[in-house]
Order: structure tokens, then sequence, then C-alpha cells
């Protein structure tokens, strides 16, 4: 790991337990073990630490949404033919298995864990990190599950409902679980938790559920 990476890996840990203003570039330093005059020659203060934190969530992030199709090339969330061809009768396991990867995305890998705790302390003083807090707690995926939803329920993929009242029923429960369990060990069971309710959503909404 090079001493820039440390200083970042170092500063999350610190930004995720105590928050960005009650951590000063000294206290980075320490935990890095440089000086702090040292940490200057990497960046040119904490508040460029905090943006290079952010670029590396949402390009984490960017990369994750395109690989399930919920992105087109410039990182809109588009309900397109590859979006639509990826859900398209797709099957109770398939459905499982795309949301079981969402799961572990958001909840067990340790850098998106510790990056969201960051989000969710400072959305309310920094524009960037509201926005991005808003794109991976599905607020910006809302819309487009709700016009995903529409497009397999006009082909008969999905039974004819209220769409955007279906993709509140498939996130609400999702977005309850994570917080409920964000902070805890018990992973196994919010891991169960979250594929029953996709589960039993899928039964309930896809014409050919098994």
């Amino acid at each position: 790991m090079t001493t820039r990476e440390k200083i970042l890996s170092e500063s999350l840990e610190l930004f995720s337990r105590r928050g960005y203003e009650a951590v000063s570039v000294r206290d980075i330093a320490r935990a890095v073990g440089i000086r702090e005059a040292s940490l200057y020659n990497h960046f040119p203060g904490k508040r460029a630490i905090f943006d290079s934190l952010l670029a590396q969530y949402s390009a984490r992030w960017d990369a994750f949404f395109a690989g399930v199709r919920m992105t087109d090339g410039d990182g809109r969330f588009v309900a397109d033919e590859p979006a639509l061809a990826l859900f398209r009768g797709l099957t109770r396991e398939g459905f499982a298995a795309l949301a079981a990867a969402v799961f572990d995305q958001y909840m067990t890998d340790e850098v998106n864990v510790k990056l969201r705790r960051v989000l969710t302390i400072e959305q309310y003083g920094s524009d960037e990190a509201a926005a991005l807090f808003k794109k991976v707690s599905f607020g910006d995926s809302l819309d487009y599950q709700a016009k995903l939803f529409e497009a397999l329920m006009d082909e008969g993929a999905f039974v004819r409902g209220d769409p955007e009242i279906a993709a509140l029923e498939f996130f609400s429960p999702i977005f309850l679980i994570f917080y409920k369990y964000g902070a805890t060990e018990r992973l196994d069971e919010a891991r169960a938790l979250f594929l029953r309710h996709v589960d039993q959503f899928h039964k309930t909404y896809a014409v050919q559920a098994d």
C-alpha cells in the first residue's frame, strides 16, 4: 500500500467513526504514521482527501450499476433494452442471485460500508455527499426501477399494477433492512431476510415465477 493509499484508508476509518469535521489533518497523519507536513506532499488538505474518497465511492458504484445494466454508458439510470433483456424472463433463482449481488455490494464490502457511513454523516453538510448518498441509497434508481417495471408490465412479464408503487414495494423493505442491520454483525440474518423479501416480490409480480 502506498502512502497515498494509506492516507485514504486511515482517513476513511476516522471519518466513518467520527465524521469529517471532528477529524484533523494531524489525526490523519498520526494514524498513517507520518508527519503532518508530509501529508501535504500527497494532498493539499483534508477536503481533498474527502473529495478523493467520494470519487472512489462513486466510481465503485458506477461500475456496479453498469455491471447489472442499471446505467448506460454515461452513468444515467435508463430502463433500455439491455436492462429489459436482463430482467425479462428472469427466474426466481436468477432474481435472487442479482439481489444477492446488490446485498454484498452494499453490506459486506468493508470499504463501501465505511464510505456509506461517511455519506450518512456528511450528507447534510456537503452537496456532493448528499447527491452521492441519494444515488447509492436508491433515491435515483427508484424512478429507473418504476420505468423498468412498467416496461415489463407492458410486455406481460410482470403482473399489471402501478409501477411506481411496485418500485416502492421493492425498495422500501430493502432500505429498512439495510438500516436495521447496517451497524450490526448479524449479516447472515440480514441476508436471509433480504432474500426472502426479493423472493416474495418475484412471486407476486413475475408472470413466469416458478
